[in-house]
């Protein structure tokens, strides 16, 4: 049996591996002199994010006293979810180029709000439609990064 302590620890350890790695790729990204932002911005600011929130989870969790809360691994219905949600997850990669940043959100986060949530399809749409808006004048708009706009830059 593991526990949420043991639990926590790890994920905070492997988030903070993960935000390394990420800003160690984001190291390679090329941008050129006359954007605003350079296209590694995001890329460092959500790898130095995932570092910091990765030890902070760890090291609280270490340093917390108490009592030992076990937690059993997902059943198979569990497991199904998992798997469904990290395959929408490449999916919804690997169609950013095809359909653009806005439109593979808006089709991504209304699938697993739908999935995971059990909502209705109509509001499951209205969040991936604000969710792909935000995308939009957020990171393409305002900041003007260099996503793929796919059919909305014709």
């Amino acid at each position: 049996m593991k526990t949420q302590r043991s639990a926590d620890i790890a994920a905070g350890c492997f988030l903070s591996i993960l935000g390394l790695i990420v800003v160690f790729a984001a190291t390679g990204i090329k941008g050129g002199m006359d954007e605003r932002l350079p296209p590694r911005t995001l890329p460092y600011v959500l790898g130095c994010t995932m570092i910091g929130a990765g030890a902070i989870l760890a090291f609280k969790t270490w340093r917390l006293r108490g009592k030992e809360t076990f937690i059993n691994w997902p059943d198979r219905a569990g497991a199904v979810r998992v798997l469904v949600t990290l395959a929408s997850l490449a999916i919804y990669i690997a169609l950013i180029e095809l359909l653009g940043l806005p439109i593979d959100t808006l089709l991504f986060v209304s699938f697993l709000v739908w999935y995971l949530g059990r909502y209705r399809i109509i509001y499951s749409a209205m969040i991936g439609l604000v969710s792909a808006a935000v995308v939009y004048f957020l990171f393409i708009f305002f900041l003007e990064l260099s996503f793929p706009v796919g059919p909305l830059a014709r």
